[in-house]
């Protein structure tokens, strides 16, 4: 295996690119790792005309390598330019477009892997609420979609005004994420665990929706009362499982 840092910010020695740098670190052998500053590529748009070779080395890069881990400071709430100028140019050459106009994966990356990295200056609960980092992880996980590949996980460090290194918790952070692709296995369609689950889900939060009325029978007196009482209670219940399944899948703390 060969892990590919990506890292698409100002700084290369950064704070959102040492926590990058960690993971890769922490790889263990035999998988193989490398670093790759997007400000030391050529990033312009190539033609027939006008061929660009900084793409073709990108493009290699990225086919040799099973997991990508994107570095990307938010800036503006979104991604860098120099992610996003990567993301732009690469567009046609992870993707295919249909006579409709959608674009889907055209198999040459697909079924890869990658972790997204961001940091940004406000405080984990300023974070947790306004979602700073959100657009920068649904920018990438909307390229990412396109080319077919697969999220394994995200780390967000918050409070990074005037930090000029992570902390120890994040750093410890990158490196069990580091150990972890060592051995990633690949998981290329998990369309079965994830109905599995929402089934489960479901089965769970129905039966406590049903105790809950029990413990009003008043809500359970007609039909009517008892359906309406039945969606309210189901949905904030669904309303709670989803605030805590994003918290936690955002690891902002």
């Amino acid at each position: 295996m060969q892990v590919l840092g990506i890292y698409g910010g100002q700084d290369a020695n950064g704070l959102t690119a040492t926590v990058v740098k960690e993971i890769l670190s922490a790889v263990e052998a035999p998988t193989t790792t490398e670093f790759i500053d997007l400000n030391t590529f050529d990033l312009q748009p190539e033609s027939p005309h006008r061929p660009n070779p900084d793409l073709d080395q990108l493009a290699a890069k990225l086919q040799a390598a099973d997991v990508w881990v994107f570095g990307a400071p938010t800036y503006y709430s979104t991604i860098p330019g120099q992610l996003k100028q990567f993301f732009d140019v690469m567009r046609h050459r992870w993707t295919r477009m249909t006579k409709a106009g959608d674009s889907l994966p055209n198999g040459v990356f697909q079924n890869k892997h990658y972790v997204s990295v961001t940091s940004c200056f406000a405080p984990t609960g300023d974070n947790l609420f306004t979602g700073q980092t959100d657009l920068t992880l649904r920018a990438i996980d909307g390229a990412m979609t396109l080319a077919g590949v697969h999220k394994i996980t995200e780390l967000v460090c918050p409070n990074t005004w005037r930090q000029r290194t992570p902390t120890a918790k994040k750093l410890a952070r990158a490196q069990v994420i580091g150990r972890q692709l060592s051995h990633y296995q690949r998981k290329d369609d998990e369309t079965l665990k994830r109905y599995g689950l929402l089934f489960c889900m479901i089965a769970v939060m129905a039966l406590a929706t049903m105790g809950i009325q029990q413990l009003w029978p008043a809500l359970t007196n007609g039909f009517w009362l008892r359906y309406v009482s039945f969606v309210v209670i189901f949905f904030v219940l669904l309303a709670i499982i989803l605030h805590v399944m994003t918290f936690m899948r955002h690891k902002r703390a």
